[in-house]
Parts: C-alpha cells; structure tokens; sequence
C-alpha cells in the first residue's frame, strides 16, 4: 500500500527532502509552497525552488498566501500524512487534523532553536555542531515529540550556504531512513525537554548590521551566519556596504599595531589579504564587501580615499 502523502516546503534545502520522499513507498498528492515572490532590482517574479522542481516533476502544486485559504482543495487530496520543511507558514490545527501525522524536518537539535531560522542562529551563536529533528507537528510551533535526531559537525569555514546543503543531504538521508517507520507506528515520539529550549526567531532586516562593539569571533560568526544571503551589513558613513566573508586574524603577527589607537570599527589598513578593521577585542579582516552599486568583490581593492591624512575612515 502506498500512502499519499502531500509535502510542504519552499527554499532549496525543502527541495532535498522533496527528493527523499520521491524514492519511498509514497504517492505525492500535492506540493504547496510559498507564493511567488518579486526579486531583484528589476523585480522579476520568481518561483520557488520547491515549485520550480515540482513543476519539473508534474506534481499538482498549491500556492496560497495562508495555507487555512485552502483548506478544501487540500482536503480534497486525501492524503495520509504531510511533511513540511521550511515552509515559511504557520499551519492551522484544522488542516494538521486532516492527517494522520504531520511530520516537520527541522533543521536543528530540538529543543535548541525553535523558529524560522535555525541555522543562522547556530552560526551566529558559534555552535560547533547542529542537526536536523524529524518531530511531529503540533499546533505549538516546533514543539511536538522528536521521532529521531541526528547531528553533524559546524566547521569554522561553514557560512549560512554550505550548512544549508549539508542539512539538506542529512534530512533526506534521514526522511528515508526513518519516515516510514514514523507511518508504521514503528517510531516512538519523545517530548521535548521545555527546560531547554531556545528559540531562532527571523531576523528583521535592522539586525543585519555589524555591532563593531562586539569582539572578533562574534562578528566572524554573524556575517558568515548571513552569508551569501541576506547578507551582513555596515555603514561608512552615509554608504550602505555589504560584507560577505570575513576573517579572523593571528594577533602575534599584528604585534605592530597597538590595538588602543584605534576606534571600534575603524579600517586599520587595505591590503593584499583585505580589509583589516579594529573590534573590541583586536582586528578583523573583511575579505569580500559589496560597495553599494557595485558588484561583490574583494575588499583588497577598496580604495581608501581620506580629504586629509587626519581623517579616520570607521564602520558604524
């Protein structure tokens, strides 16, 4: 017997898990994704990846602004079960007890990290390890038993996207190690520990600024938790300029430079190896930026122009 399944999902990481479900015992009844959104400077309308690939396959796909809109066309479906990954919508109970389960692949180690925006939260907060969390799915966001976790190791040169990919590898290896056993009954949930819980909420676009208050390591950790996108940010002066990677740096080889003569945020220097700017604690090296108007590139050729040598050039 193959049960119908519908599958909820919207980035490329979604798209993975889409993929695990294909080589099940499973019917796909339906996909439902975001809406499409308008991108770009030119504001193009573009599809999600998970309806993009959907449509490739021919899967029948729904696209409403909330999912509870289209409660009867997904009634109508006669599905089994659904699973959902980073869909990006709250789901209602009406349209949860239409199932025999609803199953959520999270891209943490529950309790850890409940939210939209697990992984950024794990870069940022310097983790060295993460996960995904196969739980079911309740009217409490992220808070249902766990059916089965596994982890695998944050590396320093990890950004947002190259954790991304590797989340997608572990969750479909995972959907089809286990999710038929979930059907089955064979896999017994285990409640969440609510002592431990921590959350991940999305970040509004004001808490994409750099706080050059902070020592070197925090900083590190937040802009590669945004990168490639949305992308860490900082003011000079007026100019908005995007940072993309950066560096930590060996402070004995920095022994020249007396770190209390500088100002938090202030480019110390432009050289071959990039931009070398003052923090709390010591230096950081910024290695690709994106001036505004400009295209991504490394910051060894930021052109540090002074109306005197006076001046003081300085991120704020």
């Amino acid at each position: 017997m193959k049960y119908k399944v519908i599958f909820c999902g919207t980035p490329p990481i979604a798209v993975e898990i889409l993929k695990g479900l294909e080589s099940l015992e499973v019917e796909i009844v339906g996909v439902i994704s975001q809406p499409d959104r308008m991108v770009g400077r030119k504001k193009e309308i573009t599809y999600p990846p998970v309806k993009q690939y959907a449509l490739e396959k021919g899967y029948k796909v729904l696209q409403p602004q909330k999912v509870g809109e289209a409660f009867e066309e997904i009634k109508s479906l006669e599905a089994d079960f659904m699973i959902t990954c980073a869909f990006g919508q709250f789901i209602p109970q009406k349209v949860l007890d239409l199932f025999k389960n609803s199953i959520n692949v999270h891209a943490s180690l529950l309790p850890k990290y409940r939210g939209g925006s697990p992984i950024h939260y794990a870069i940022m907060n310097g983790e060295k390890e993460t996960g995904i969390s196969l739980m079911k799915m309740i009217k409490k966001m992220d808070a249902g038993e766990v059916y089965a976790q596994e982890s695998l190791e944050i590396l320093n040169t990890d950004d947002n996207g190259s954790l991304f990919e590797k989340m997608g590898v572990l969750g479909k290896n995972m959907i089809q190690k286990y999710l038929m056993d979930i059907f089955e009954n064979k896999l017994v949930g285990v409640e969440q520990d609510e002592t431990k819980v921590t959350f991940a909420y999305n970040l509004p676009n004001e808490q994409e600024k750099i706080d050059w208050q902070l020592p070197s390591e925090n900083i590190h950790n937040f802009i590669r938790a945004l990168s490639p996108k949305p992308i860490a940010f900082s003011l000079l002066g007026e100019e908005r300029i995007k940072i993309k990677k950066s560096e930590l740096v060996d402070l004995e080889q920095l022994a020249h430079f007396n770190s209390s003569d500088f100002e938090n945020g202030q480019i110390v220097l432009v050289d071959k190896k990039g931009m070398l700017v003052k923090t709390v604690d010591g230096f950081l090296r910024i290695v690709e930026l994106q001036r505004s108007g400009k295209k991504m590139s490394h910051a060894n050729t930021f052109n540090i122009s002074k109306t005197n040598e006076e001046e003081i050039l300085k991120f704020i």
